[in-house]
């Protein structure tokens, strides 16, 4: 079967195409909508973006692993698109620990789905990674909103929202080209997109846990 007919010469195309419908679940939820207009509690808003580190701290550290070992896929995960050290430095501005994070059940669940496509397929994990480095899109909007209503200086507390400034559509078009040009299997291509589809619907879980904190607060 030739790329043509699997569908995998334009991953991101297939990427967009195929969680397009959870995109824009994830992103009208009530959590996200109370999260872009700044009225989450500072607390709940400090425990999502633990959620977040536990996260990329995981899919960082097998990116990390299998670029060790010389694997294709991971290698296009540059040092610069990795967002753990900004979630790291917002939590100590909020004066959280990041070490100390405690992850909610969806994201238990999802970093036990990453240890097992890190095991099994870790090239799906780019699909994860692309969720994430795409919501750098509309990241700065949240950035700005969350500033001003959490009364942030110098863009603490929203770094990991919005960490390239006008850089970021050169790094987001390095990913792109670097990702289609990948030789994907129709194997990968399929488990690259199911990985995309669980962090969306991951992302959309969460905010449902952490919803009720929102209205005891």
């Amino acid at each position: 079967m030739s790329q043509n007919e699997n569908g995998s010469n334009n991953i991101m195309e297939r990427l967009k195409e195929s969680t397009a419908v959870m995109h824009d679940a994830a992103e009208s939820s009530q959590f996200q909508a109370h999260l872009a207009q700044g009225k989450l509690p500072i607390s709940c808003y400090a425990d999502y973006l633990e959620q977040l580190f536990l996260i990329h701290r995981a899919l960082e550290d097998s990116f990390s692993f299998h670029q060790g070992k010389g694997d294709r896929a991971s290698r296009i995960v540059t040092e610069q698109q990795r967002q753990k050290d900004f979630l790291n430095e917002d939590l100590k501005a909020l004066g959280r620990n990041a070490e100390h994070a405690k992850s909610v059940p969806s994201t238990k669940k999802i970093l036990a789905e990453i240890e097992q496509f890190s095991q099994s397929q870790p090239s799906a994990l780019l699909g994860m990674h692309y969720v994430l480095l795409g919501s750098k899109h509309g990241g700065k909007f949240i950035a700005k909103t969350c500033q001003d209503s959490y009364k942030f200086s110098d863009g603490a507390g929203v770094r990991y929202f919005d960490p390239y400034g006008s850089n970021f559509m050169p790094i987001w078009k390095d990913f792109k080209e670097s990702m289609n040009q990948l030789n994907l299997s129709k194997q990968e291509a399929d488990e690259i997109c199911k990985a995309a589809g669980i962090m969306f619907a991951t992302i959309g879980q969460i905010g449902a846990e952490l919803m009720p904190a929102t209205k005891n607060a």
